[in-house]
């Protein structure tokens, strides 16, 4: 009895904490009981990460004097108000379907890869993730720098098409709206192959063979069990790889075209090119917002799949 009674016990705690804040309460407080001695890293880490945050959210109240081009202490809600103008609505809608497009187009491109080679033995899966480890010691600005001068006019795919009678004449290929999608899904291929590797690697081969020597080929048992079965992973990987693309700025500074500008570059141009500080605040802090919620239901996501596998 008492063994049941305890069993009936675990399983009460295991669901209550399978809900958001459960999930998010077992994230961020359990390591801490059991690393006591990360809590005064962890405290200072919070603190030095809060006090500029505050300062930027007390700064984004603030009024600003555009002719004088300053900025004094206030409490107002004019940057906010400028939220629903077409200057932010505009942004915010290329910034949201960029970010949902190269996250979805590297996913498509992350999620076989990453089940091929999780089906590897373990040597060639090491040097597989060696190899994308590489790709990612590449900065931002060394892979859209390179994209760039691939396509340009003088850097060879323009030339190439041109060879293969694919276009008339070769011109260059940035910027455009297809070299920014190009390079934010490209950017995105490695961190969406190391999100997926550690699911993709607990997949049980038995399932696949199972479904395989039923007659199913390798594209439908790929579709009907790989997919279904990294369904969260997926999309905790998307969530994820959508705030990320969110903030991009190198790539579409070099491969996009003006009226693509996103918001990280909205905020880099308030901030510096036309001083308004307290609007760059307000949109900082509406995308540091954004980025809490998607982050926080990530967590979740991750959490329900792993008491899922349990």
């Amino acid at each position: 009895m008492s063994d049941q009674a305890t069993g009936v016990e675990d399983a009460t705690e295991n669901t209550q904490s399978s809900g958001f804040f459960g999930a998010l309460k077992d994230g961020l407080f359990t390591p801490l009981k059991q690393f006591p001695a990360a809590l005064y890293p962890t405290l200072m880490i919070g603190v030095l990460f809060m006090i500029p945050f505050v300062i930027m959210f007390l700064i984004s109240f603030w009024n600003w004097d555009q002719a004088a081009a300053i900025f004094t202490p206030a409490f107002e809600l004019t940057h906010y108000a400028r939220f629903f103008s077409p200057l932010f609505t505009t942004h915010l809608w290329v910034s949201v379907q960029f970010a949902a497009l190269a996250s979805a187009l590297s996913l498509m491109v992350a999620v076989p890869f990453t089940f091929f080679i999780s089906r590897f033995r373990r040597k060639p899966q090491v040097l597989s993730l060696i190899f994308i480890l590489c790709v990612l010691t590449l900065s931002e600005v060394i892979i859209a720098y390179s994209l760039s001068i691939v396509m340009s006019r003088s850097g060879g795919l323009p030339n190439v098409a041109e060879w293969l009678g694919l276009v008339e004449r070769a011109r260059s290929w940035y910027p455009s709206y297809f070299a920014n999608l190009f390079g934010l899904s490209f950017f995105n291929i490695p961190f969406a192959v190391l999100i997926l590797y550690p699911s993709s690697t607990r997949l049980d081969r038995e399932l696949t063979e199972a479904a395989q020597t039923m007659g199913a080929t390798p594209v439908r048992t790929f579709f009907t069990i790989v997919i279904p079965l990294l369904e969260r992973t997926i999309m905790a990987a998307f969530i994820l790889l959508f705030v990320f693309t969110m903030g991009a700025f190198v790539t579409p500074y070099w491969l996009a075209r003006p009226e693509d500008t996103m918001m990280a570059q909205l905020i880099a141009d308030q901030a510096l090119s036309r001083g308004n500080i307290p609007f760059a605040a307000a949109l900082s802090v509406f995308f540091m917002a954004v980025t809490l919620v998607l982050s926080l239901l990530t967590v979740w996501l991750r959490r329900s799949d792993k008491l899922g596998d349990a």
